[in-house]
């Protein structure tokens, strides 16, 4: 009896270390396996194509079966649901400290002529304080009110006037006589 129940003791053994062994081998594979998971949703994060903002596809480029992309191209453009924004790019000494947010602005597009269809009016939102490709960003709102016959869609293009001063006849004279004043008084230089 007691040779039976030592034998079934070391067979208990054997069978706990070999379940031991197993256990450990799993959850090297586990493990492992959680580390090829991870490894592989970064690979399909890096592959996913996703657009900055919601809205509509206004541009898309074409592209092949079996095509490559590669990184950070563009391969459509979205036009943003929501209010239309009008985009204008100034040269920075026409822009710089003299067009601020709140000033009034006149919208005349390409594709409608003003005499025509009139213009749209529009209020400066915001004045990008860098200069980007040589010309400064400058965001305005159009009025709602304004020119009813034009549609309001994005990709219009046009021109913007904004309004940075105002000045009476008599102010503007002066000052068109300052300028002449001043260049008839300065004499030329001659460099050796």
């Amino acid at each position: 009896m007691d040779r039976e129940q030592h034998t079934r003791d070391s067979e208990r053994e054997v069978r706990l270390k070999k379940i031991s062994q197993e256990i450990t081998s799993l959850e090297s594979q586990r493990k492992t396996t959680e580390a090829e998971i991870e490894r592989l949703q970064y690979e399909i994060e890096l592959r996913r194509v996703r657009a900055p903002a919601d809205g509509r596809l206004g541009e898309v480029a074409i592209l092949r079966i079996g095509g490559v992309v590669k990184e950070g191209e563009t391969l459509a453009t979205v036009v943003p649901s929501g209010t239309v924004k009008v985009v204008a790019q100034f040269p920075p000494a026409a822009a710089l400290g003299r067009i601020r947010p709140g000033q009034p602005a006149r919208l005349r597009l390409d594709g409608f002529p003003w005499a025509q269809y009139g213009s749209l009016g529009a209020t400066v939102s915001q004045v990008g304080s860098e200069v980007r490709d040589g010309r400064v960003r400058v965001e305005l709102l159009l009025d709602p009110h304004s020119a009813a016959r034009i549609p309001r869609q994005h990709g219009l293009p046009g021109s913007v006037e904004v309004q940075v001063e105002s000045l009476s006849p008599a102010a503007l004279a002066l000052r068109a006589a300052g300028r002449m004043i001043g260049e008839s008084t300065r004499a030329p230089t001659q460099t050796p």
